[in-house]
């Protein structure tokens, strides 16, 4: 697919962080032998954000400017970015392992993808990914002696068998002379504090621990840590037991519940108040014990599984026992992502101009109007005099302060304002005072627009700009329809004539109304919204 260069856009969350060299090489290169792999990208919006091939859209920008409309071969994808940029990076230009890291914890975080999946789709071997994700423990300031080259990959695996805390104390040790059989040895005699030990004082299994102190702190270690093992080990098979009488099922890991393969498949988490206010049977919950003892680690997780809730509220429904959700019943953050989604659109609308359709008391003249808006701006709401003190309603409290994507516009207007000053040597407001008063109008339109925020941008739109909006401007995504439960999806896919199975799982009836809206299925949530 051919893209303009103008419509494209660097991704934000780029997984690369340490940044690639040899920019020059690119460039000559694309110039002699034009892009030799397409870029990746996925649509935002009316533009697209390059996934993959951030280093060949910047040499892209250097060749053909900003605001080029050159045509660029692109894929268009919707699958995980963060894995695709990983991946596609991985097989070219070396990553940090700690951008490897940080990006394998984002993919793997929903626990559908797995160490062996990653491995196999990567080319490398399971331990790899598991070693990778353990550097995403490190603490910050190992983390910052890591990338700054102060130790290597090896050096980093040792911190990873210690907590955050005990990695700091170890670092500060070394003094910056990291050795590896030094680090080892510490870290092999490690002492736990008494406060990280996981056995709760009041615990029977405690008064078995002997403790000691130094000469220099109030703080008190554990004197024998072989000692202390069997102990720790003693009291997590208990709390195992307890909480298998209590519950469905309870298992014991060592690391993240996430990144145990299948481990929490279709499910989701809750917490006690939940279980209590809700009266949800215990015995449809899982519980997971995460315990290092080593580190001062013990959580315990809790979850319901996905597809026995949506059986039992559907069935609930049908019962009466509940009342049925609609589409109105979007939670807060759903709402927001809502109101956010509608605010860019309607930005972009009123940044182009050319579909704007004034209020019938809005003078004709659009410099005029413009002009009045800039007066309107700059005047206070209220005047410091005692006499004046009265707060002004004002049509909007716009300060020149710029918040969201300006698309480059006013970066390329103070080059253009540079380039003027230098080759006539003159101040900046003579570039101005040169241009033509629509031209003066349209930068201060654009000006406006860009301070604005939600809430004004929807207010400006029903009193002034009237905008048609566009029947299609909604196209959801998988993290907006994630927040809508079953039952909400099946009525939402019926409104759109998408067409549904009844053993459709929830992943499956989201990918198909994801594809409805993209072959120009239309629902305005906004309007919706309004009616209801």
């Amino acid at each position: 697919m051919q893209i303009a260069l103008n419509q494209l856009k660097p991704n934000p969350q780029n997984v690369r962080t340490v940044k690639a060299n040899n920019l020059d090489t690119l460039i000559a290169s694309i110039k002699s032998r034009d892009l030799l792999h397409n870029l990746v990208v996925k649509k935002n919006g009316v533009g697209y954000i390059v996934i993959d091939g951030n280093r060949r859209y910047e040499a892209l920008m250097k060749i053909h400017g900003k605001n080029s409309t050159e045509m660029i071969p692109c894929k268009v994808i919707d699958d995980n970015e963060t894995e695709v940029g990983v991946m596609a990076n991985m097989l070219r230009e070396g990553m940090h392992p700690l951008d490897e890291s940080e990006a394998i914890s984002k993919v793997m975080a929903d626990g559908e993808m797995t160490y062996d999946a990653l491995a196999v789709n990567w080319g490398q071997t399971s331990k790899w990914v598991k070693q990778r994700v353990a550097f995403a423990d490190l603490s910050d300031k190992v983390k910052a002696a890591f990338r700054n080259n102060e130790f290597g990959i090896g050096i980093a695996q040792l911190f990873t068998n210690v907590n955050q805390d005990t990695m700091d104390r170890l670092y500060d040790d070394c003094n910056g002379h990291f050795d590896y059989d030094d680090l080892q040895r510490m870290i092999g005699q490690v002492r736990i504090l008494r406060s990280e030990v996981i056995i709760p004082e009041k615990h029977k299994l405690f008064k078995s621990i002997d403790f000691d102190g130094d000469l220099f702190t109030d703080a008190q270690y554990v004197a024998n840590m072989a000692q202390y093992m069997p102990l720790a080990v003693q009291f997590i098979e208990e709390k195992q037991k307890y909480y298998k009488k209590l519950y469905r099922e309870c298992v014991v890991i060592d690391t993240y519940p996430q990144e145990v393969k299948g481990l929490l498949k279709n499910k989701d988490q809750v917490y006690e108040h939940e279980i209590k206010s809700q009266e949800i049977d215990r015995k449809d919950i899982d519980v997971v014990i995460m315990a290092v003892p080593v580190k001062g680690i013990f959580y315990v997780y809790k979850y319901r599984s996905k597809i026995d809730m949506s059986k039992k509220e559907l069935a609930a429904i049908e019962n009466g026992e509940i009342p049925e959700l609609t589409l109105a019943d979007m939670s807060n953050p759903q709402l927001d992502l809502t109101n956010d989604m509608f605010y860019q659109y309607l930005r972009k609308e009123l940044w182009e101009g050319d579909r704007i359709k004034y209020q019938s008391w809005v003078q004709s003249s659009g410099s005029h109007f413009t002009l009045a808006l800039a007066c309107n701006a700059i005047t206070p709401q209220y005047h410091d005099d005692k006499h004046m003190n009265d707060t002004v309603e004002h049509y909007t409290n716009i300060k020149y302060e710029r918040t969201g994507d300006t698309f480059d516009y006013f970066t390329t207007l103070w080059q253009e304002m540079s380039d003027y000053t230098k080759e006539h040597k003159c101040n900046s407001l003579m570039f101005f005072i040169r241009k033509q008063e629509h031209e003066l109008a349209a930068i201060l339109r654009k000006a406006v627009i860009s301070c604005m925020d939600r809430s004004q941008t929807f207010k400006a739109n029903k009193e002034i700009y009237n905008l048609s909006i566009a029947k299609n401007w909604f196209q959801p995504t998988e993290e907006w329809l994630n927040k809508y439960k079953i039952t909400q999806l099946r009525l939402l896919a019926n409104k759109i004539k998408c067409d549904l199975q009844p053993t459709d799982g929830k992943k499956l009836v989201m990918e198909k109304i994801i594809k409805a809206f993209e072959n120009g299925a239309e629902f305005d949530p906004i309007r919706f919204l309004e009616e209801v």
